[in-house]
């Protein structure tokens, strides 16, 4: 397990009433820091460790059983974190999936740095590492309330070593890599530890056990003895090659797709970044996992693409889930998800003080005139304004427009809103209206507005929400699919305004004292839409108890209640003869779900829905299976993870017939090192009648610089030639992609 050795720690008084911050210092070292992940360098022998953390999980009104303790120092370039974390039960593994790099803190022994800059309740930064030093950093936006963005990158440094007592990690983060503004006296800081092989979470600062551990509201004071007033160099140049293999028929010719191109970051402030991008190439990014949708509208895909990421909040989360002004996939991707190539991308984002943020952002798409795709041109702002200690106002205007046809094609987006978080987290809320612009709609039409208001405690969870979208409003560079009503008799869209409500109200219980069970709950929830007269379209309405357990099983048990008025023709599955249905129905079901203990290397997760269905009923089965293989070895790291789920859907429709749906997918990740990954991905989506295969090679061979070598293959179900009643798995399409990036 290596030579244990002793770190020289002065812990201070723990403060215990959780609203008073305890002060941090990080002081300036003159001398070296060497990170190797032992603790034996002259600066940590005079540090300050800080400690006594406080339990989030379990509970959270007692200190932590894990011992944490934790140093900050810094020289002219880089902020350094040492860790000692106590190795409570050194004979029991750690729980850690595997090695890879932006790894889940549900479900991986960690230790995690939190650090605010601008001490605006909204945003900041996390880096984490496991015992088995596999790296995660991210950006913490919307206060940390959703958790962290682990698809922010940056260059950073950490080593870690283990002990039968301790486990030890240092850290070197680049002050130039993190956006603050210079001179500030204090930062927010909080260091968080993931002890899920001793089922134990604590947090340095406490967090209480209701909130996200990474929740801005709930963190320390870090004091500067010496003010950062340096101004750092950050730019960034980040050149690829790459070259796409492409077979669309299985004898046919293989079309190479050669690219060039480049990524760069270029610092205008020590808090407002430029990036820029040329000829972008996303070969590396994960492939999209399938959905099975049985509603009448389209469904939502997550952005995965680098270049869209960096202070994405400021620009995706103006709106809500369904009513986004800006919807980044938009850009660059078909609606059938096939690429269209960028051009070029131009983005200023970040800080301006403490008190503003800004984005600003134009991309131009390629003209394809095979698919009858237009040159597209779209440009973007968003501005934001804290208010009080957590809480901001924003403005926003999207505009896109298809150049090089006769008459101009454009649409625009204006927006304004207002985000309130309080400085304790009880109350959160939105409220903002929205206005489209395009030829032909006069002023006073084309809006959509919409309220959100929660209200949390430990024991109380209470959330109202309305929407109004009005079917003038076209958001074309956004997300809104609700307006859309496909009309399959016609083969036409049809736009209609919609109305929706959306009440819900959580009740939890925590026994005392209780070694079982951790908390259970009761919440009753409503979700109803209505057109512009206030006639109702579609509701859904359940009642749901939860039993959560102490050893992290959980199981749920709901009733629920379904009304769908179908205007147009609908159907959910290709009924036989192109039935369609129609009409009022109401449906009831019950619904159970059940997940084991994610700290075991075998996991399972199910649900099972039950109940009427239409004109008839339906059984749907999910199950989701994960196994982290035992490592080899004397240190017996975890190397391989293996994971699957399957949704089996049964509908019977009676004399209408009876319709079976299966969406499968098998996902095997082996980390060689932790800089080193392959991924193998396999689905099949029966309602699609798609079947993929795609696996990608990832070696970061420096920091940030990386070599994908990517495969991938299709299949969709086609008739055959001499029974055209029966069909098989036919080839659609095979490619194979590499790409290199260098990281300047």
């Amino acid at each position: 397990m290596g030579t244990e050795f002793t770190v020289s720690a002065q812990i201070p008084h723990f403060q215990n009433d959780y609203p008073e911050y305890q002060k941090v210092e990080i002081i300036e070292t003159q001398s070296k820091v060497k990170i190797d992940g032992i603790l034996n360098d002259s600066i940590w022998q005079v540090s300050n460790f800080s400690g006594n953390f406080q339990q989030y999980y379990p509970y959270d009104t007692s200190q932590s059983k894990s011992k944490t303790w934790f140093s900050l120092c810094h020289d002219d370039k880089f902020i350094y974190a040492a860790m000692r974390c106590d190795n409570r039960n050194p004979q029991k593994p750690f729980v850690v999936n595997n090695l890879k790099r932006d790894f889940s803190v549900n479900s991986h022994d960690a230790v995690v740095l939190s650090l605010s800059p601008f001490l605006d309740g909204q945003n900041g930064f996390s880096f984490g590492v496991t015992p088995y030093n596999a790296q995660r950093e991210g950006a913490i936006e919307n206060g940390g309330v959703f958790g962290v963005s682990t698809a922010w990158d940056q260059v950073w440094f950490s080593e870690t070593s283990i002990t039968d007592s301790f486990w030890y990690a240092e850290m070197a983060i680049p002050l130039a890599s993190i956006r603050f503004v210079p001179g500030a006296e204090k930062w927010g800081v909080n260091v968080a530890r993931i002890d899920l092989k001793n089922n134990e979470i604590s947090n340095f600062h406490k967090v209480p056990r209701n909130f996200n551990i990474s929740t801005l509201v709930f963190i320390d004071t870090l004091e500067w003895r010496k003010p950062l007033n340096k101004k750092f160099f950050n730019g960034v140049l980040v050149p690829y090659i790459s070259n796409n293999s492409i077979q669309v028929k299985s004898a046919g010719p293989i079309e190479q797709q050669p690219r060039v191109g480049f990524d760069a970051k270029w610092a205008l402030s020590q808090s407002l970044n430029l990036d820029a991008t040329l000829n972008p190439d996303f070969a590396q990014v994960d492939v999209d996992q399938q959905q099975v949708n049985l509603t009448r509208f389209s469904l939502f895909f997550p952005e995965r693409r680098q270049f869209f990421i960096e202070n994405s909040d400021l620009f995706a989360n103006f709106g809500f889930r369904q009513i986004r002004p800006f919807f980044s996939r938009r850009i660059g991707l078909a609606p059938d998800r096939t690429n269209i190539p960028i051009q070029y991308g131009l983005r200023v984002s970040g800080k301006y003080g403490n008190n503003w943020r800004l984005g600003l952002m134009n991309v131009s798409t390629e003209a394809r005139g095979l698919e009858s795709i237009s040159h597209i041109n779209y440009s973007v702002l968003a501005l934001q304004r804290k208010v009080w200690q957590a809480s901001n106002i924003g403005i926003i205007a999207v505009h896109d427009e298809r150049l090089g046809g006769i008459k101009r094609d454009f649409n625009t987006v204006l927006g304004t809103e207002f985000n309130l978080l309080t400085p304790d987290n009880r109350w959160a809320g939105k409220a903002f209206i929205q206005k489209s612009h395009y030829p032909g709609l006069s002023a006073n039409r084309g809006f959509a507005h919409a309220t959100w208001l929660m209200y949390k405690t430990l024991d109380w969870n209470i959330m109202w929400n309305h929407e109004y979208v009005s079917r003038l409003f076209n958001a074309r560079t956004g997300f809104v699919p609700r307006v859309d009503n496909f009309d399959p008799s016609t083969g036409r869209v049809v736009k209609w305004d919609y109305w929706r409500l959306e009440p819900m109200v959580k009740r939890i219980f925590y026994p005392s004292n209780n070694k079982t069970i951790n908390n259970l709950a009761i919440h009753v929830y409503n979700s109803s839409y209505y057109d512009s007269a206030w006639v109702p379209t579609e509701s859904f309405s359940d009642v749901k108890g939860e039993l959560n357990f102490q050893n992290s099983t959980r199981i749920s048990f709901a009733g629920y209640h379904q009304y769908f008025r179908l205007f147009l023709p609908f159907a959910p599955v290709n009924m036989p003869g192109g039935g369609y249905l129609t009409g009022q129905h109401h449906m009831y079901g019950a619904k159970a779900s059940v997940s084991t203990n994610n700290r075991k290397p075998f996991a399972v997760s199910g649900n099972i829905d039950l109940g009427s269905y239409f004109i008839g009923y339906k059984q749907e089965y999910t199950t989701e299976i994960s196994w982290r293989v035992p490592g080899l070895g004397n240190r017996r790291i975890p190397r391989l993870y293996l994971s699957g789920n399957l949704r089996h859907i049964d509908i019977d429709f009676g004399d209408s017939g009876r319709y079976k749906i299966d969406l499968i997918g098998l996902k095997a990740d082996y980390s060689f090192s932790t800089t080193t990954y392959l991924i193998g991905y396999w689905q099949l989506n029966a309602q699609n009648r798609l079947m993929n295969v795609n696996v990608r090679f990832q070696w970061r061979y420096r920091p940030m610089s990386d070599i994908f070598i990517v495969f991938a293959q299709n299949w969709d179900r086609t008739a055959l030639m001499l029974k055209p009643q029966s069909e098989t798995w036919g080839f659609a399409g095979r490619s194979l992609a590499l790409k290199m990036a260098y990281w300047f």
